[in-house]
């Protein structure tokens, strides 16, 4: 049995392997990890679930499927945290962003969205296709660039994940209001 290849954007060369790259992405971290944490994240703030909130940070944190986005998900995360700064009466969002800014959490993309959806009181289901919308457009509009890849492949791309994006919402949504308050995010 062989070993499979890490999953780095960086090795992507042609159009091919940005295809192949987004395939194993949607199914090992995206749809998997990242939309049932949103979701979680959204859930543990509507609540109150400070110490959920916490557990989750943790998990994504020891989860080796987020590893190799690590970096550029923490920086979007605390990024919308000091975005967010200004809303002190929001204590759910304070004190994670003091936990961050102590070292005692991370502050992952996925469960700073959350929180920010659930503040705002968007519906979970948009709040979801906005974060995977901003997701598959940011990896494949920054491939573009970076390798200059044609508009129209990189377009065709973008529409193909954004249009599987609700049954995947739906999968996340559906399973979770089979037992409310659960974590649906399978760590590996």
């Amino acid at each position: 049995m062989s070993k499979q290849v890490p999953l780095e954007i960086e090795s992507v060369t042609n159009i091919q392997n940005l295809r192949n790259f987004l395939a194993r992405y949607e199914k090992e971290v995206f749809c998997c990890i990242e939309l049932p944490a949103v979701h979680s994240a959204y859930w543990f703030a509507n609540r109150g679930q400070f110490k959920e909130l916490l557990s989750l940070d943790a998990k994504l944190t020891a989860s080796p499927a987020l590893q190799c986005f690590s970096e550029e998900s923490l920086y979007v995360g605390r990024q919308q945290l000091r975005m967010l700064k200004p809303m002190y009466d929001q204590r759910m969002l304070q004190r994670f962003r003091k936990c961050v800014i102590n070292g005692e959490a991370k502050g992952w993309n996925p469960i700073v969205f959350g929180v920010f959806l659930s503040i705002h009181s968007v519906p979970v289901r948009e709040g979801l296709l906005q974060f995977g919308r901003q997701t598959w457009s940011g990896f494949i509009n920054g491939i573009k660039d970076k390798k200059g890849f044609l508009e129209s492949e990189c377009l065709e791309l973008l529409d193909h994940y954004v249009d599987r994006l609700p049954r995947w919402i739906e999968n996340v949504v559906v399973e979770s209001n089979t037992s409310p308050g659960t974590l649906k995010a399978n760590f590996r």
